[in-house]
């Protein structure tokens, strides 16, 4: 029910307003529990099914590796070039970007690491003990400690838009439920409350190197170190979060919208 009435109100905004442009999505369609659908209609999209007949060609499927071919017709295409966001390929990006380590050697680590699927949407990560002998299709990370003081963990999922962060959504769980897919309490933010100027800097470069036009960002803050961590990438983040109150829900699919057509001029 608390999705429902998210629907009802994105789809009631949308029924009358004039469509500002067309959009064609592939393969997968865009159901409504996926942050792109509210963006979408609250920008003023409306979707085809034939790409000649679209201003907007977006690239839209789960898997972590894809080779998309763009069909003729639209002027903008969207994570058409994102075609790799497996975790181990994150990890050097991210390296690369920000000059220090996310990853580790599970053979020379001492202590406990992270241990991740290397595919997208898995929540299968788990805090493991080192030194221990790496296994195919898995990737080992630094663990990060994000903890509050009310014995919770925070996630910063940022969506952004060609690199841009709107709005930031603070996602928090016990610390037992770290990597578990559910929230127990959302805070709608800013990108300015939680990044200094040179962090979105990095960040925007960070999208660049993915080749993410329009995606989520899972962002971790060190207590100890007060470095950030990128640690997902998600082309196809489902949104807003569940945890998250209506009225804020609404607000962030419309701040979203509004930096969509801005910074994509449609």
């Amino acid at each position: 029910m608390i999705w429902f009435a998210y629907y009802v109100c994105e789809l009631g905004r949308s029924r009358f307003r004039r469509p500002a442009f067309t959009i064609k999505v592939e393969p997968l369609d865009i159901g409504p529990w996926y942050l792109w659908w509210g963006v979408i209609y609250r920008a003023g999209g409306r979707f085809v099914s034939d790409a000649r007949q679209a201003d907007v060609a977006v690239y839209f499927e789960n898997l972590a590796r894809v080779n998309p071919v763009r069909p003729a017709g639209p002027d903008l295409y969207l994570n058409y070039d994102c075609v790799n966001i497996t975790k181990g390929h994150l990890v050097n990006v991210f390296e690369d970007v920000f000059g220090y380590d996310l990853g580790v050697d599970p053979r020379n680590h001492e202590g406990p690491m992270v241990r991740k699927s290397e595919d997208n949407g898995k929540h299968d990560g788990a805090i493991i003990q080192g030194p221990a002998e790496p296994e195919p299709g898995w990737v080992y990370q630094r663990v990060i400690d994000n903890r509050t003081t009310d014995h919770r963990v925070a996630d910063l999922r940022c969506p952004t838009v060609a690199g841009r962060i709107p709005l930031v959504y603070i996602k928090e769980r016990p610390v037992s439920r770290r990597f578990d897919d559910f929230n127990s309490r959302c805070r709608l933010s800013t990108a300015e409350a939680h990044f200094s100027d040179e962090e979105c800097d990095l960040i925007a470069r960070f999208c660049h190197k993915m080749r993410l036009d329009f995606g989520g960002l899972d962002i971790l803050r060190d207590n100890t170190s007060g470095r950030i961590y990128i640690v997902d990438v998600n082309k196809t983040d489902m949104g807003p979060p569940l945890a998250l109150p209506l009225m804020d829900k609404l607000r962030s699919t419309h701040i979203l919208a509004q930096a969509f057509r801005n910074v994509f001029r449609i």
